[in-house]
Parts: structure tokens; C-alpha cells; sequence
């Protein structure tokens, strides 16, 4: 199992502006930029409207996807009200990290879980 901070240094390395991140059920969404922590992304289909999501976030998210429960959009409207007060697309925007570099996989009505070997 990759610890935080592996991960962490992977996210850094792969997620780049013009990186297109899965989203929960079909397409994908495009890194617009990185601010600090803050990975933003491109949510409108037909605007140019982009939200955010926290490399704390990811952390949390993380921990519970290695933990081998899955990770809900509920897990993420109670511990980050303020970033999930954007839209549910938070979600679908956090879980899709994981599963483009291969830590996760979506399972609908379930949230993201654990990829197989991982």
C-alpha cells in the first residue's frame, strides 16, 4: 500500500494543468490550474466554470478508501461543507484523482473503493 506521502508526491507529478480526470460515471473534467493546495477543474459543459478540490480532501479521502470502505459523497459533505458547498461535482472530482493514477475505482450507489491489487 502507497503511504500519503508517496501519493502525495504522485499527485504533484501527474496531475498537471490539461490533465483530464475521470469523472464518477462518464467523460472527464480538465485540470484548469494549481494553486497551493487547490487543484482546480473545469466543470461546465458549455461554460467556462471550474471548482476546486483540497490535496486535504484528497488525504482524507484517501484514508478511507485505504481503510477499505468506501468513500461517499457524504463523507465528503460532512468533513469539507465549505469545498462540497460548491457543488456535488467535489466528489466525482476527488474520487476521480484516484482513479485515473489506478488506487480506485468508482462503484455506482457505493462511491469509490479500492482498486483491485492495490
Amino acid at each position: 500500500m502507497v503511504t500519503w506521502q508517496e501519493l502525495y508526491r504522485k499527485i504533484d507529478k501527474k496531475i498537471e494543468v490539461g490533465t483530464a480526470v475521470p469523472k464518477a460515471v462518464d467523460g472527464t473534467r480538465v485540470v484548469t490550474k494549481k494553486e497551493g493546495d487547490r487543484i482546480y477543474m473545469r466543470t461546465g459543459v458549455e461554460t467556462t466554470a471550474e471548482k476546486y478540490i483540497t490535496k486535504e480532501m484528497l488525504q482524507y479521502a484517501y484514508k478511507i478508501i485505504k481503510s477499505g470502505k468506501p468513500f461517499t459523497s457524504k463523507d465528503l459533505k460532512t468533513r469539507f461543507p465549505k469545498e462540497y458547498s460548491q457543488g456535488s461535482c467535489v466528489f466525482s472530482m476527488t474520487g476521480g484523482i484516484f482513479v485515473l493514477l489506478g488506487i480506485a475505482k468508482y462503484i455506482r450507489r457505493t462511491g469509490y473503493i479500492l482498486a483491485e491489487g492495490k
